[in-house]
């Protein structure tokens, strides 16, 4: 999730790539497709996962030659199917998918060989693995609801990017749709941890962010506030930690993507608790809206296509750990930067936009702009 963020040029993803280049180094596990460093579809899930990313990031086709050692095993027979379907085990199917539509682009012909083995996964998990509403279980066949759900289905966007026409699209907004239903408010999803309500919003996001259904933002806004933003009936900036589980870092990764979400990827510079931002689209554009309850002066980033500048994808590949891109910049392009309040109007640069656009704000004063890029 660092490096979906930051890119390449930091000790971050320097550090990745040298464990990513030791394990394999050092690949002890025998295959009939060569020596692999990982056994097991959560472990095998994870290196596709990686390996997708860091041949994109440094064209280096070793990742992909690694890669394929591991989806041979999987997709070439066309008859696997994983039994686990949350996490711990259903790793594999988001990386089987993000590896698969890399795959489309830069090798083609293995991603035609490997199309009916992901078909045939994908369409098992859906025939045995979910129930009525399209939710999955934690494991194939039935079960208590798997927190995993929303990251699985990254796997089947991808497809139908990948082989148009849409294959699985629609069930996917009817499941975001039946989210509504009563059953699924305050599920426990885990009993003992944030957890699994972390994963569970946070897959709702990656197919909210593609597919905007009204009925699963609702869901996830009253989930959070519900069981994330806050615990008990403090608000999030009394209340203690949640508890030491992980440092409940599922838990503060989703609160980050759920505010990312309502400010659609703008962040305010510096940031104070006094300080209300939100956004929202308005047809090709963007409107922002600030207030303070005491003085503030500062800059509003906006974000940039990550996927293509950053992590090097030639498409915006749904995928899990990540953080979803929901208004962009482009470096090149100009933006027209209305003041709603003022009706003054000025042309910015979108490199300046990621940079930062200063803003003032006087207490207890609101202000709007509206930004929408030029012809």
């Amino acid at each position: 999730p660092i490096v979906e963020v930051m890119g390449k040029d930091n000790p971050w993803f320097d550090r990745m790539q040298g464990i990513v280049d030791d394990m394999w180094a050092h690949a002890r596990v025998e295959s009939e497709f060569g020596a692999v460093p990982t056994s097991g579809p959560e472990a095998d899930g994870e290196q596709l996962q990686a390996l997708a990313r860091l041949f994109t990031m440094t064209r280096d086709p070793r990742y992909l030659d690694w890669g394929e050692r591991l989806a041979d095993k999987y997709l070439l027979s066309a008859s696997y199917v994983p039994e686990r379907l949350r996490d711990h085990g259903s790793e594999i199917i988001g990386g089987l998918g993000l590896f698969h539509a890399v795959e489309s682009v830069h090798r083609p012909a293995k991603a035609k060989a490997y199309l009916p083995g992901l078909r045939h996964m994908l369409d098992e998990v859906l025939e045995k693995g979910t129930n009525d509403d399209g939710l999955m279980f934690n494991r194939l066949g039935g079960g208590g609801l798997s927190d995993s759900w929303g990251y699985n289905y990254v796997s089947y966007l991808c497809h139908d990017m990948v082989a148009p026409p849409p294959r699985y699209t629609d069930g996917l907004r009817r499941t975001l749709r039946h989210l509504a239903k009563p059953e699924y408010k305050d599920y426990p999803w885990e009993r003992t941890s944030i957890d699994g309500y972390a994963d569970s919003i946070e897959g709702a996001l990656y197919l909210l962010n593609r597919l905007p259904v009204p009925e699963g933002f609702a869901w996830v806004d009253r989930e959070v506030a519900k069981h994330v933003a806050r615990r008990g009936d403090g608000p999030i900036r009394t209340t203690p930690l949640w508890s030491a589980h992980k440092l409940e870092s599922n838990g503060v990764r989703t609160a980050l993507q759920h505010a990312m979400l309502h400010t659609r990827g703008v962040i305010a510079r510096p940031w104070d608790l006094d300080l209300r931002l939100g956004a929202s689209p308005v047809g090709e554009g963007l409107v922002v809206v600030l207030k303070s309850a005491s003085e503030w002066s500062g800059r509003l980033q906006f974000d940039k296509p990550r996927h293509r500048l950053a992590m090097g994808f030639s498409r915006d590949w749904p995928r899990m750990n990540t953080m979803p891109e929901w208004f962009v910049v482009e470096p090149g392009r100009s933006y027209l930067v209305e003041d709603l309040i003022t009706n003054s109007t000025e042309t910015v640069a979108g490199a300046d936009l990621h940079a930062g656009l200063a803003v003032t704000l006087e207490p207890g004063v609101e202000r709007r702009f509206r930004i929408c890029g030029t012809e």
